[in-house]
């Protein structure tokens, strides 16, 4: 089950990027040197195949579903042949094994404070947590820079796969009363099962809630002041694909 929403994961290659806006240059990226990416020794690239190489790598975190990407090339006005013209885009889920989406060219930047990038590629719904951004030239500089790289993402707790059937998780956690569950489905039909236990294993109470399409989340039928303080474990079912939260009760 896959959606496109409006999500992105923007990565600053330095100390990070002052806000700009403009109607008419809503993504325009600052002249400062100092605000990218600038590499002036090679190193070991993490793809040893590569060797030494001018290059970037981001952790981001989490396995992303990525899609479009926007560019912006080195945009100091004295340094814009740092600016990176060939490379290589390479992805990973572990940082060990590695692949290729292709070699690419980048514009060189303009210098202006109304430089607004280019479209780069796209990563066509590639599940990926690591992007690593390879300089096979540049515009002649003696180092090599970047200012800002733009990744449109698919939320990936709605990318739901066929043999998990649905995601869920539990928040606030830890809670006072209110217990919420956000679901996201293959079958909109079935009704998901929920069972609390507490730390012994006792089952204190348990219910069904009916899901829709327009809806992710749902207010649990449990009254948590009365509750005691302490650790509950929440179990939740559907069509047989069971899930545990460890959940905290506090005062």
């Amino acid at each position: 089950m896959m959606k496109n929403v409006y999500l992105y994961i923007i990565l600053f290659f330095a100390f990070g990027l002052q806000t700009l806006g403009a109607q008419c240059y809503p993504d325009r990226h600052s002249t400062n040197w100092f605000d990218g990416w600038v590499s002036c020794e090679p190193s070991q690239n993490p793809i040893s195949s590569y060797g030494e190489t001018h290059w970037i790598m981001y952790d981001l975190g989490y396995d992303y579903v990525l899609n479009e990407t926007q560019f912006w090339n080195s945009n100091a006005p004295k340094h814009l042949d740092y600016g990176i013209n060939e490379f290589n885009i390479d992805y990973s889920l572990d940082g060990v094994t590695w692949d290729n989406l292709g070699t690419f060219n980048i514009e060189q930047a303009t210098g202006a404070s109304t430089y607004q990038g280019m479209e780069g590629p796209n990563f066509n719904a590639s599940k990926a947590r690591f992007v690593l951004i390879t300089a096979n030239s540049n515009f002649g500089g003696d180092c090599f820079g970047l200012s800002e790289l733009k990744i449109s993402i698919t939320d990936p707790f709605i990318v739901v796969e066929e043999e998990d059937g649905y995601n869920a998780s539990v928040y606030p956690n830890p809670f006072v009363n209110d217990v919420n569950l956000r679901v996201v489905s293959l079958s909109q039909s079935e009704p998901v099962d929920f069972v609390l236990y507490d730390i012994m294993g006792r089952a204190i109470t348990s219910g069904n809630i009916t899901i829709s399409e327009d809806n992710q989340n749902y207010k649990l039928p449990i009254n948590g002041y009365n509750l005691s303080v302490g650790i509950y474990i929440l179990t939740t079912n559907q069509n047989g694909n069971e899930k545990s939260f460890k959940i905290i009760k506090r005062e």
